[in-house]
């Protein structure tokens, strides 16, 4: 078996092919190509795994090599102590490969993965609107004219109460960087309502109270698959709903959050809110929570929890969201505790 590091940058790669002892069998910088890395790989010769860290690249160079290898891990980044060159990392890397201590990054040649550059896409597009509606509602406030909730950012003419023209002026770009910003989101949102009649998970995800469109998409590009996880609490540790103990020695000292994705932390959480606006599985089980004493946040958290299951639940089944078979479920669940 021989094992492959690869260190991959838009101008150029660098490969180091070990053996299975460790012995450095071959090294090369080729240009970031589709037929010089091609060239490269299909010299080594017999049965080989290749590993590279996750970036820009990595989708690119999975569709590429996931059929010309035995093996091919897609793995976390790493930081290296002392000196870094590229051959360096790409030595690391294979000899990480070889020894079994990589940690992976999920790819897939899936139609699915897509819908990253689309959600990363409309992330990036809120971070930026939010942005300019701060620099506008702070350009009122600062010669104490009031605005009150989102009106004013449907308001241009209020650009003339403001003292002097520079201020006017300024006003004025923003209102229209808001105006085309917000053109660009709805465009985005049809996007994700024509996904909803294409892909099936994203419709099944939808019949869920508080997955709308928007959130459906970034769950299904940021899954793929739900059987990835074999069960809820993976998936809780990878949507970063649960912390781990941390222990040395035999004692515990605090906890931390599992490596995962923050933006399905924020799906889920801000999912509670739509979930519970009716009355729903889920509006139940926090109202239950708080009339047993717990606080907002600790039944905030369990409803987002609650949500993350029926999501890998849903999908998982092919079937749709039934509240009435969750409240089944929910007092089975009761009469059996109340029974042990």
């Amino acid at each position: 078996m021989k094992f492959i590091g690869l260190d991959a940058h838009s101008k150029t790669c660098f490969f180091v092919v070990m053996n299975k002892r460790g012995r450095v069998l071959a090294k090369k910088r080729v240009k970031t190509n589709e037929s010089d890395i091609l060239s490269f790989v299909r010299a080594v010769k017999g049965h080989k795994k290749l590993a590279y860290e996750e970036g820009v690249l990595s989708q690119w160079l999975y569709i590429l090599l996931k059929d010309e290898v035995d093996e091919l891990v897609v793995c976390q980044p790493s930081e290296h102590a002392g000196p870094k060159t590229d051959e360096i990392d790409a030595g690391e890397i294979a000899d990480l490969l070889r020894v079994g201590r990589l940690k992976t990054v999920f790819h897939a040649d899936s139609e699915l993965m897509n819908l990253r550059t689309l959600t990363s896409g409309y992330g990036d597009l809120i971070q930026v609107l939010n942005q300019e509606k701060n620099r506008l509602s702070a350009l009122f406030r600062q010669v104490a004219i009031p605005v009150k909730g989102s009106k004013l950012y449907n308001t241009p003419d209020m650009a003339w109460q403001l003292p002097t023209d520079t201020q006017q002026y300024v006003a004025c770009t923003l209102f229209e960087q808001i105006d085309l910003l917000e053109e660009q989101r709805r465009g985005y949102l049809e996007r994700f309502e024509s996904n909803a009649k294409r892909f099936k998970e994203i419709k099944r995800l939808m019949s869920i109270p508080g997955i709308g469109p928007i959130r459906a998409n970034q769950i299904v590009a940021i899954m793929v698959t739900p059987f990835r996880f074999p069960d809820k609490y993976h998936f809780f540790s990878y949507a970063k709903l649960t912390r781990h103990g941390r222990e040395s020695d035999g004692k515990q000292y605090g906890k931390k959050p599992a490596n995962g994705r923050p933006v399905l932390k924020e799906v889920f959480k801000m999912a509670v809110f739509g979930a519970m606006k009716s009355d729903t599985a889920f509006k139940r089980k926090y109202d239950q929570m708080r009339r047993a004493g717990a606080d907002d946040r600790m039944a905030r958290n369990a409803v987002a929890k609650k949500i993350a299951a029926t999501v890998l639940a849903v999908w998982k089944t092919g079937k749709k969201y039934n509240d009435k078979h969750e409240e089944v479920t929910r007092r089975r669940n009761q009469k059996s505790h109340s029974e042990t």
